[in-house]
């Protein structure tokens, strides 16, 4: 028997050569799956990762982050922007930096996101005692801080032995491949194993090309599917991030044209009825009210590549048509067994198309397709209204529809976690507005100028990326990606809603219990329990500025016009700072959310606000 042609390699090259021979291909498109690896370097991944990268092994280029939170979030944008086709890979040290990829690692896997992981951890040898950064733990001695990554990882591995690598990286890529089920694929490899030589076999470097089929749909369930819309009076589509991911747009809005249904869309789905006529907007509880008026009539909803979480089905109490029933198409089957829905399994294009093909020549009832236009056409204007009249004061909602009207349908807007990202669900119009990276699954405070940079870093969006976050998320930190923005020679805007405190949060407490409290960036006054003194003066523009932006602060709308005009010609970061009056957007969605109210006598008037809670509640629905 011929001997096994080998290699002899590191770990750490090894890995690297392995992911840089993987490759996706979908729709007879081909690419990397691996398009890079951001790194930050210590004890734990200097000298086995370090080195593998300095030696080119694989030819995988490297990127320089500054935070390990903010690579994860920049490697997301980028698999986004790739619509999952193509990520990133990120390593860190064992300690703090593996124990900062939690949140990222906890946004992607939510999100169903491919990101790979490459944190260094202990000596598999154990010769050394406990080791710098260890966690020691008395019921456990092979626990490491890296354990704290299994529970956000979609597929996670330790290396302890250089040739386990063998059949650990064929899982991983499965993992990373899976997109129904995709998020953190986390290989800890210990720091003395990630320099250990070891002689693989050569085949284990070849040229791979993996395929991402579009799965089809069972005929059967495609056909029940099919009757149910058939014989509903009132469906509506709800557009998820899956219907991205899958390319399915042109589908989707051939099926809803043709059979004259509503679409409406969850915050990851944000743009992907950009085409659909009856497109009612963003679904949910800070959604338009167009599209839940139409939820709650529906006796049908399709729901395509979305999770349904509760901020969208309004906890349970958005659908009330007492005779409403739910057709769920999906790769992921935690998402098809949801709501008692029919699960039609089956890639959101596939699925899709297959749907248009049995409904040809049914169109949905002419009185909800007139109700559904009616809604869309009273929405539309409802902003145009509200919006048109600018008040003496540029206020938060204000400065989001300056950016929706300056930025052009080839750009890409990035929001999270925020006020902003309220106001632009529930005013945003797919149909001619920019398209979004809407991240609210994780609903990650600090994704957006981290994702900015990865989507630049993809290369894919033809227009100008702006992220837009709140001065509370910018004070949390992951603003020094500016830096490596800079470094990589990439332009983006950034653009700061300056409110002086985290005033989502404000009207939260606002609502549930009467008060503020913690929300405001304010002195303290004496022994006060709360910050009441007055508000910190922070200049964000000189901030941007130390880091190698540019940048420049407004006050009014038409200031906001010109210094997004200038952005545009820039060719680096380039931050505006626009100071904003806080006032809620005079939009009621017509959905609620279930968020704690205290069952306690104080404040004064608690109660009231208690009992209102109960009655709102009393509408939920278990759908089974």
């Amino acid at each position: 028997m011929p001997r096994q042609k080998t290699i002899r390699l590191t770990t750490a090259q090894a890995i690297l050569r392995y992911f840089a021979a993987q490759h996706t291909r979908r729709d007879g498109r081909e690419r990397p799956l691996i398009g890079g690896v951001f790194g930050i370097f210590g004890h734990g991944n200097a000298s086995g990762f370090g080195h593998a990268l300095a030696t080119g092994a694989g030819g995988l280029t490297y990127h320089q982050g500054k935070s390990e939170q903010a690579m994860v979030h920049a490697a997301i944008g980028y698999a986004r922007a790739h619509n999952l086709a193509s990520t990133l890979a990120v390593t860190a040290s064992i300690g703090p930096a593996s124990t900062n990829l939690v949140t990222g690692a906890g946004t992607a896997t939510l999100n169903r996101v491919p990101v790979l992981l490459l944190p260094g951890d202990v000596f598999a040898s154990r010769r050394q005692g406990p080791i710098l950064q260890g966690l020691e733990m008395a019921g456990s001695y092979d626990m490491t801080v890296n354990d704290t990554l299994r529970p956000v990882s979609r597929f996670f591995d330790r290396i302890t032995r250089p040739e386990q690598i063998i059949h650990s990286l064929p899982h991983a890529t499965a993992a990373l491949l899976d997109h129904g089920q995709a998020g953190a694929v986390t290989v800890a490899v210990c720091q003395d194993v990630e320099g250990e030589a070891f002689d693989f076999p050569l085949a284990l470097f070849e040229t791979r090309v993996h395929d991402l089929e579009r799965l089809a749909p069972s005929e059967s369930v495609l056909a029940a599917a099919a009757e149910r819309v058939r014989t509903a009076r009132k469906p509506i589509i709800i557009a998820g991030g899956g219907v991205r991911y899958a390319e399915a747009e042109a589908s989707l809005a051939a099926l809803s044209n043709a059979c004259g249904i509503p679409v409406v869309e969850s915050f990851a789905g944000r743009g992907a009825g950009r085409e659909a006529s009856l497109n009612a907007g963003g679904i949910g509880f800070i959604g338009s009210p167009a599209a839940n008026e139409l939820a709650t009539e529906a006796d049908l909803v399709l729901a395509v590549g979305t999770r349904l979480s509760d901020t969208l089905t309004g906890s349970h109490t958005l659908f009330q048509n007492p005779d409403v029933s739910f057709v769920a198409l999906n790769l992921a089957e935690r998402d098809l067994c949801k709501m008692g829905a029919l699960a039609l399994r089956a890639d959101a294009r596939a699925g899709l198309d297959g749907l248009a093909a049995a409904l040809e020549g049914h169109t949905a009832p002419a009185e909800w397709r007139d109700r559904a236009d009616r809604a869309i056409v009273r929405h539309v204007a409802r902003v145009g209204e509200i919006v048109g009249a600018e008040k003496p004061r540029m206020t938060g909602y204000e400065a989001v529809a300056e950016i929706k009207d300056a930025a052009r349908r080839e750009d890409r807007v990035v929001f999270s976690s925020s006020t902003a990202i309220g106001q632009a669900h529930t005013i945003w119009d797919s149909r001619s507005d920019a398209s979004v990276d809407m991240e609210y699954g994780f609903s990650c405070m600090g994704y957006e100028i981290p994702a900015a940079l990865g989507a630049a870093m993809a290369g894919t969006v033809k227009g100008r990326i702006l992220a837009l976050i709140g001065d509370g998320t910018f004070l949390m930190g992951n603003t020094t990606e500016i830096v490596t923005a800079i470094q990589e020679g990439l332009a983006f805007t950034i653009v700061v809603v300056v409110n002086r405190g985290w005033q989502c949060i404000r009207g939260h407490q606002l609502g549930s219990y009467g008060e503020e409290f913690g929300t405001q960036f304010r002195r303290r006054e004496g022994n006060a329990r709360n910050l009441t003194g007055e508000t910190l003066a922070i200049d964000y523009v000189a901030n941007a500025r130390s880091l190698g932006a540019d940048g420049v602060d407004v006050h009014s709308r038409a200031e906001l016009r010109a210094a997004l005009e200038r952005a545009r010609r820039t060719d680096r970061p380039f931050l505006i700072a626009a100071h904003v009056e806080d006032a809620p957007l005079p939009i009621e969605s017509g959905a609620w959310w279930e968020f704690g109210i205290p069952q306690a006598d104080a404040p004064e008037g608690l109660r009231e606000t208690r009992a209102a809670f109960e009655v709102a509640a009393a509408k939920h629905r278990w759908f089974v």
